[in-house]
């Protein structure tokens, strides 16, 4: 069989061998390319994917570490500040006293709950919507002073005040967030 394959070749002339050759090499490579090719170029590709990634986190990381840090540092201050909060008691009642002591309540006052969430194992926040009337601007600043950096701290997230005509009344309502341990 090899005899007849050389005769075969020997007969062809220069131009049959030439476009044979083409034939073959064409053949060829398109049997190796998705053999040896084509692994090799997407190793390569996947290679510059991975390094651009790695060189964009490389570029990224100070900063997410300096906000890191920061929110750290904040977190450690807020746990520190509220290490010394008494959130056993139940912070309507501790609102209720502030108005009734602190502000001065003119007249009725109204503190409604409305629902909160729970944060983490330990803690739930509950909100306030309050309304009341005062006639006293340092009475309302006490109340606000006390309310926000007392014993039993709320977050104080909308505030209205109206004064309406001559009258010394300024009507109030807000909204507070205050904090309870869950008992266990």
């Amino acid at each position: 069989m090899k005899e007849e394959l050389i005769a075969f070749i020997q007969q062809r002339t220069p131009r049959e061998k030439a476009m044979g050759a083409v034939a073959i090499i064409t053949l060829a490579s398109m049997m190796l390319y998705p053999l040896l090719v084509a692994p090799v170029r997407e190793a390569f590709a996947r290679q510059s994917k991975q390094l651009e990634d790695l060189s964009m986190t490389y570029n990224v990381t100070p900063a997410v570490l300096t906000r890191y840090a920061k929110l750290l540092t904040r977190r450690q201050d807020l746990e520190k500040f509220y290490s010394g909060v008494d959130l056993s008691a139940d912070p309507l009642s501790y609102i209720e006293k502030l108005l009734r002591d602190t502000a001065k309540a003119s007249g009725p006052y109204n503190v409604t709950p409305r629902e909160g969430s729970t944060l983490g194992e330990r803690y739930v926040a509950k909100i306030f919507l309050v309304n009341f009337q005062t006639t006293s601007m340092e009475n309302l600043s006490a109340f606000l002073k006390e309310l926000t950096t007392g014993t039993q701290p709320m977050l104080l997230s909308a505030i209205t005040l109206d004064k309406r005509g001559a009258a010394d009344t300024i009507t109030v309502q807000l909204e507070v967030s205050g904090f309870e341990a869950l008992s266990k």
